[in-house]
């Protein structure tokens, strides 16, 4: 029998196996995009989450009309479902009758601490004697 006059009925080996490695190959990069992109969600939502927990200590240091001393104090929290450590750092003001506020955030690990997720920076006002 001759092929010929007849029509292609199929693919070949080499053209199944190609499909196959393009396939793998797509798959595999798939699977990398997705696994970065959990991890930059995880990345933003722990800075988002360290962000509101500095600025409430902020707010804290602000409504509370106290003038603070200079030094570091380490503390642990929990806010937002989770145990975060928080180093406030108060120096002198580059203004007279202020105060230099640092505040850096992380989470805890347990009883150890997680890295930094947010780092801020403010300065205060004497508050009025009245």
């Amino acid at each position: 029998m001759s092929r010929r006059g007849s029509a292609q009925r199929g693919f070949t080996l080499v053209e199944v196996l190609i499909a196959v490695a393009v396939l793998a190959l797509v798959m595999v990069v798939l699977g990398q995009t997705m696994g970065s992109t959990a991890r930059a969600y995880t990345n933003i939502n722990e800075t988002r989450l360290g962000y509101l927990v500095a600025a409430d200590k902020l707010v804290e240091l602000q409504v509370y009309q106290q003038w603070p001393s200079t030094g570091t104090s380490d503390s642990q929290e929990e806010r937002n479902g989770r145990d975060w450590w928080i180093r406030t750092r108060i120096s002198d003001g580059p203004y007279p009758d202020t105060r230099r506020v640092d505040i850096d955030v992380g989470p805890m690990n347990g009883e150890d601490k997680g890295g930094l997720a947010y780092s801020l920076a403010s300065l205060i006002g004497k508050p009025v004697s009245g």
